[in-house]
């Protein structure tokens, strides 16, 4: 374990509000700019899951450049990290949505944003865990982890533009799918 583990907890704390609060304030961005195109990279363009795992993983990806790299650990450390807590984040978000939805057949926009902040901050634990383990496995989790990296930045760069036509990418109300025409 590494001797900066403390810090690396208050710092992926902190990433944690960042996320919580950058990814709340994109849920509203692509309307308030009205629609403008290029913000739906980063943005919800509809109610979609999909467009609500944006939220949480382009705040996570600008915390991975922005974070103080605390002692022994590099930039590709923090990538390979947010690989594998930013894919937990999603997979917490649709998975819990998805079962709760289900079950009582409609969602509650609090049970929404509660489900947004605990998988962020699960996903932060993912990722202060990937930071402070060492192993001699290390460099093949590196591997995996900053694939997995690089399939969520293609994913979520094309996937609103171009969006699947699956459950995920359906807004439910409506039916429509990807960003809304003008």
């Amino acid at each position: 374990m590494l001797e900066a583990s403390p810090r690396i907890v208050w710092l992926e704390a902190i990433g944690a509000i960042l996320m919580i609060l950058l990814g709340s304030g994109l849920h509203f961005a692509f309307v308030l700019l009205g629609g403008w195109t290029p913000m739906a990279l980063v943005a919800a363009v509809n109610e979609s899951i999909w467009e609500h795992l944006k939220l949480a993983f382009w705040p996570g990806l600008l915390w991975a450049c922005l974070m103080p790299l605390p002692p022994r650990l590099t930039r590709r450390d923090v990538f390979s990290a947010k690989g594998f807590s930013l894919a937990t984040t999603a997979i917490l978000i649709v998975t819990v949505f998805t079962a709760y939805t289900a079950i009582l057949e409609r969602n509650f926009l609090v049970f929404d944003i509660g489900i947004f902040v605990a998988a962020i901050c699960i996903g932060q634990i993912v990722s202060i865990l990937m930071l402070v383990y060492e192993d001699r496995m290390r460099e093949l989790i590196h591997v995996f982890g900053l694939v997995l990296f690089g399939l969520q930045v293609v994913a979520y760069s094309t996937l609103t533009f171009f969006p699947l036509n699956h459950w995920l990418f359906i807004e439910a109300r409506s039916g429509t799918i990807g960003i809304p025409a003008h």
